[in-house]
């Protein structure tokens, strides 16, 4: 057992190996505090790739983006020094986040290794595709509420799989659907999926509401909806977002699969460049994974009641529209259910969760998940739940995976307990 232990941890550690180095990269944090500000960091996060961007500037990411006055706001630049001179000179005050984004990442690779040495639990470390997907099947062969199934199959040859988590009931019983990993970077969006699975799979009969949400909805759950990006996540580029699609008329690979859905396909807060993180692809569903998670909920049309797309870290529970300001039919209903969601997750460690329309309480954004689970298929529960927002960005460190899973899940149970 402890050689297989070391083999482990040594084949964790070949992985991490980064062949996209971030090296003098930074991460700045600034809070605008006028009007003037806020829509000087709108303007540049909604700018596609260089255009109007200062000068100098190759590399510039919101990794939480600017919504609303006195909230902070990060930036991941390749010039640190240049962007902190034009943050001065619009009055604002920035910080450091990370001085140097590689030495970061490294230490999170350092941490992960140990935790795993260390005999941490699966559930609060971050893993392998390969290694997640022998876990499902692992609980598959040894647990009978868990069945596992492949609903689609990546450009690259990798199955796309849920985890069904049934106490029985045939196939008319309620489901909901939870998806993560979309975005490839997100590393705590598939741990967390991972821990719902695995409160679900072993505390059923032992906490009454675990059996009763259980004896109620049948669970679908994707833990990596994009295992070709989160795979080159951990071999090449740890900030990789897109899924890795050949895109034959430009030299940029991937596309943004959360801008591929039909629902305003093409519309604002995507790009039609290959070159840009939010590259919709050339036309809605022609990709593998948006195919994968439309083809999953056609097959439940009429069971389920709620499908929620989990992603990090603007924490933000978000609900439809995220392309025009007019609220659906059904906001009041939703209203309903993200007003005892976020505060779930805010009686667990006091985290506060805004919520509303994404076109309000974040950007405006087309093709993505929640806008075409309610738009198109009717399912009123369709959300995105992005979760906590820390100074780490998308590198949430092990010792988080617990407190983010737990607050989140405590907000998704009390989401199921609402539905009527």
């Amino acid at each position: 057992m402890k050689r297989l232990v070391i083999f482990s941890v040594f084949m964790v550690a070949l992985a991490w190996t980064q062949k996209t180095n971030y090296k003098g990269y930074k991460l700045l944090r600034v809070t605008p505090q006028t009007k003037e500000q806020l829509a000087y960091l709108v303007n540049l996060s909604r700018s596609p790739d260089t255009k109007g961007w200062p000068s100098d500037l190759k590399t510039l990411d919101f990794w939480r983006d600017p919504t609303t006055l006195a909230q902070s706001v990060d930036i991941f630049t390749d010039n640190g020094a240049l962007m902190e001179q034009e943050l001065l000179s619009k009055g604002m005050q920035p910080s450091t986040l990370m001085d140097d984004v590689q030495s970061f990442l490294d230490r999170r690779q350092a941490e992960n290794t140990n935790s795993i040495a260390a005999g941490s639990r699966f559930t609060e470390t971050y893993h392998t595709y390969e290694e997640i997907i022998d876990y499902l099947n692992q609980l598959a062969n040894s647990n009978p509420l868990v069945s596992v199934s492949r609903i689609g199959v990546t450009d690259e040859s990798r199955d796309i799989v849920t985890a069904r988590i049934s106490s029985g009931g045939g196939d008319t019983k309620p489901a909901i659907y939870l998806e993560c990993g979309m975005h490839a970077r997100e590393w705590i969006a598939h741990s967390t999926c991972i821990w719902i699975i695995d409160e679900l799979s072993t505390l059923y009969g032992q906490i009454p509401e675990i059996t009763g949400l259980l004896d109620r909805f049948d669970w679908f759950i994707t833990p990596v909806s994009n295992p070709d990006g989160y795979v080159h996540s951990w071999l090449n580029d740890r900030l990789w977002r897109k899924n890795r699609k050949i895109n034959p008329s430009s030299p940029c690979i991937g596309v943004d699969t959360n801008r591929n859905f039909d629902a305003n396909f093409g519309g604002v807060g995507s790009s039609d460049s290959p070159c840009s993180d939010t590259y919709g692809g050339p036309s809605a569903f022609s990709e593998a994974e948006s195919q994968a998670m439309r083809d999953i909920l056609l097959s439940l049309q009429g069971r389920a009641k709620a499908a929620v797309s989990i992603h990090n870290n603007a924490q933000v529970w978000i609900s439809p529209y995220g392309y025009t300001t007019e609220r659906p039919a059904d906001y009041a209903e939703m209203e309903r259910i993200m007003t005892a969601g976020a505060a779930a997750i805010e009686a667990t460690y006091g985290t506060n969760y805004p919520f509303g329309p994404g076109s309000e309480v974040l950007y405006f954004t087309s093709g993505t998940t929640k806008d075409y689970v309610y738009g198109t298929l009717g399912i009123v529960h369709g959300y995105t739940l992005e979760l906590r927002n820390t100074p780490d960005g998308f590198v949430t460190p092990t010792t988080l995976i617990a407190p983010v899973a737990t607050e989140a899940w405590n907000g998704i149970k009390a989401m199921a307990n609402a539905i009527v």
